[in-house]
This record gives structure tokens, C-alpha cells and sequence, in this order.
């Protein structure tokens, strides 16, 4: 057992205990809410709230090893239930604060009913989470960047961030995408990481409709985390065959306009593609030696809004960044914030920089988005004043 292995024991022991937890905090509200008083009836749901999350843990390690449609199935089932849960959970704790609320206020309430209706809302809210997952939106936004070459002035970039391709989104939800992203006629596509989901199965479904992307100065990518759950071998074969350029701690200039890609540095680390984990310092350095010139305008592609200080340091003008989803499903981008401060979302300008982290196009895990739209980033860019 290795020590990334190591560093992640408790991690997962920690969403395990959230799981449960949270699981068995539902199983305990609907016993008092509703007045469950037969053992049979109690112990059967008690069985059934220790059965449910171990399900997602199940189903997503069988989904790592191989791919078949009940193993698919079972996967969807159980990521949707955890989507489900989560609703529920939040149900559960209006409730409460109700039960709360009116009692120091003395008012009668009757909760079983209540609990019906909240619940019912509960489910709603879940159905809508999942049809809003699967209909990302075109967003359109503008960034001026200094000492940008005339031939690139209100050009097109469209950002394409965590799809996760895989189980859950297959070859259907990426020929809608990539029709979007070609009705915005872009000049360049820029992939920042998680394009797979990191399961296994045959990734070759994908080629085809990843070829059909239309870009004139072509479709570029940089690895993100997921891709090193998957492997990062069998991403970059398929990428290859795909004809979108991976960036790998390096540059390209096109037509006077740097772009970087910089990898995904993780505990996973990476076999063969990335190589060692190198700090961004490191990595810009190295750069430069191979003509990478500070003076020049340049974009950054970075799976995650991380590395701000050196991007600043290096003349970087415009960083592309995703991983966060936004949380993905209220409340969770509260730790989104907490973890990545004010870049955790959105365009943020200061002085000649400027980051966007996207929300991202897909989903892990629970198959839903609730307070946010999945999105397809079009960026409109053009010389400083």
C-alpha cells in the first residue's frame, strides 16, 4: 500500500461516517415524525439505511474494475439514490427547524402531514435536479487581454470543463454538447480536465463525436484528477485518436497568444504521461527555457482554480479552471468557497489577470444540480483599453 493509498484511509473513513450519519439521521426523523412504533417495521428500515449507502461505495468500486449494463445500472441506481438522500436529508432538517419554530411559539402543528408535503417537495426538487443536469447551458462572458495580437480580437474560446463521461453521461449527452459548442463557431476549444468520469469501460465510444468538434486553431486539453482515477495512459490514447492536443506542463504560441496547460498535480500523482508531481514554480521555469516569454499575452489551463500566485508571477493573463462544480448540489458549494476562497466560481478580474472557474459541464456522483446549470463557457476576448 502506497501513501497517497494511505493519506486517503481517512478521507474515506470520514465520508463513510457522513454517510452513515446522515443516513441514520433520516431513518431517526421519519420514526418520530410519523410515530413508527412496531420493531419489525423499524428494524426493516434501520436494515434498509444501512444497506443504502454502502450501495454507492459498492456499486462504484465494481464500476472501477468492469463495465457491464447491470453493473451500469446498478451504478445509476445507487448514485441517484445518494442525489435522493441528500434532498431528503434537507427535508428532514426543515422540518425540524418547523417542529422547532413552532414550539416557542406555542403553535399547533401537525407533523405527519407536513412531513408528507415537505418530502413530496423533497422529490420534486430531485427530479428536477436530474433534467437540470443533463441540459447544460451555453454561458456567454467577455475578458480583455492586454497586448493581444489583432489577429486574435474579438475572437471565440469556448471552455469545456468536468463532463465526466462514463456511465452516467455517455455518447448521447456529448453529441448534444458538442452541437452547442459548434454553434458558437469557436476558434478554439479549450477541455480543462475531467473529461472522463475515471470508471472503467470502452472510452473508444467517444472518439467520433470528440472529432467533430469544430475549432479553426484546434481543440486543446489538460488532465484533471479524474483522468488520473481512469489512468491517464488510456485518457491520452483516446485523446490522441480524437485529434485534441493534450498540454502536459508545456506551451504552444498560437499566432502570438501563449497557451499553457498545466497538468493536474494530485496525491495520485500520474504514471507516464505527467511524470513527478512538480510544483507550478517548477514547472513555469522550466518554460521559460523552452521560450515561454512572461511578456506575451497567454492563457492558463488548470484543471483546478489553484496556482493563482504563480499564474500572477508568470504574466499569465486569463486562467481557465473548473473541478469545483459549483458544489453541484446546494448545500455543498458552502465547501467549495470554504476550500478555494472567492475563486471557487465565476470570472474574477485583478489588474492584467483574470480567472474563470466553470461550473462544469457534467456531474459525479449523484446524477442531479440543484441550485446551479451545468455550463459551456463561450468567451468573447479582446484588447485592453
Amino acid at each position: 500500500m502506497n501513501i497517497a493509498t494511505l493519506r486517503l484511509i481517512p478521507l474515506l473513513f470520514l465520508a463513510v461516517l457522513i454517510f452513515f450519519g446522515g443516513h441514520y439521521f433520516i431513518y431517526y426523523s421519519v420514526v418520530r415524525f410519523f410515530g413508527v412504533a412496531g420493531h419489525a417495521i423499524r428494524g426493516t428500515l434501520l436494515t434498509i439505511v444501512f444497506l443504502l449507502p454502502i450501495s454507492f461505495f459498492v456499486s462504484s468500486a465494481l464500476s472501477h474494475l468492469k463495465q457491464n449494463p447491470l453493473l451500469n445500472f446498478f451504478y445509476i441506481i445507487s448514485a441517484s439514490w445518494l442525489g435522493l438522500a441528500t434532498c431528503l436529508f434537507l427535508a428532514v432538517c426543515l422540518i425540524w427547524f418547523l417542529v422547532w419554530l413552532t414550539g416557542t411559539m406555542n403553535v399547533h402543528f401537525n407533523i405527519p402531514m407536513a412531513s408528507v408535503l415537505i418530502f413530496f417537495l423533497a422529490v420534486i426538487v430531485f427530479i428536477y435536479g436530474i433534467w437540470n443536469a443533463f441540459h447544460p447551458q451555453v454561458k456567454n462572458i467577455e475578458v480583455k487581454i492586454r497586448n493581444l495580437p489583432l489577429s486574435w480580437q474579438d475572437k471565440t474560446i469556448v471552455q469545456l470543463s468536468d463532463v465526466h463521461l462514463g456511465h452516467v453521461h455517455g455518447v448521447k449527452f456529448l453529441q448534444d454538447v458538442v452541437v452547442k459548442i459548434n454553434t458558437q463557431n469557436p476558434d478554439l476549444v479549450l477541455i480543462t480536465g475531467d473529461l472522463f468520469d475515471g470508471m472503467d469501460g470502452d472510452l473508444s465510444i467517444f472518439i467520433e463525436t470528440l472529432k467533430s468538434i469544430r475549432a479553426k486553431e484546434g481543440v486543446f486539453f489538460v488532465i484533471g484528477n479524474h483522468e488520473t482515477f481512469l489512468g491517464v495512459d488510456r485518457a491520452y490514447l483516446v485523446l490522441m485518436e480524437s485529434n485534441i492536443k493534450v498540454l502536459d506542463n508545456e506551451f504552444v504560441e498560437l499566432d502570438g497568444l501563449q497557451l499553457v496547460g498545466l497538468s493536474y498535480q494530485g496525491s495520485h500523482g500520474a504514471p507516464s504521461v505527467i511524470g513527478k508531481i512538480r510544483d507550478a514554480s517548477e514547472i513555469f521555469a522550466s518554460l521559460e527555457e523552452k521560450g515561454f516569454n512572461v511578456a506575451k499575452p497567454s492563457i492558463l489551463m488548470h484543471h483546478a482554480p489553484t496556482n493563482i500566485i504563480q499564474a500572477k508571477a508568470n504574466g499569465i493573463n486569463l486562467q481557465l479552471s473548473g473541478h469545483t462544480h459549483l458544489g453541484q448540489t446546494i448545500p455543498f458549494g458552502i465547501i467549495t468557497h470554504l476550500i478555494y476562497g472567492k475563486y471557487y466560481y465565476g470570472l474574477h478580474s485583478e489588474g492584467d489577470f483574470s480567472i474563470y472557474t466553470s461550473d462544469g459541464v457534467g456531474t459525479w456522483g449523484p446524477p442531479m444540480r440543484i441550485g446551479n446549470t451545468p455550463e459551456i463557457i463561450s468567451i468573447k476576448i479582446s484588447k485592453t483599453d
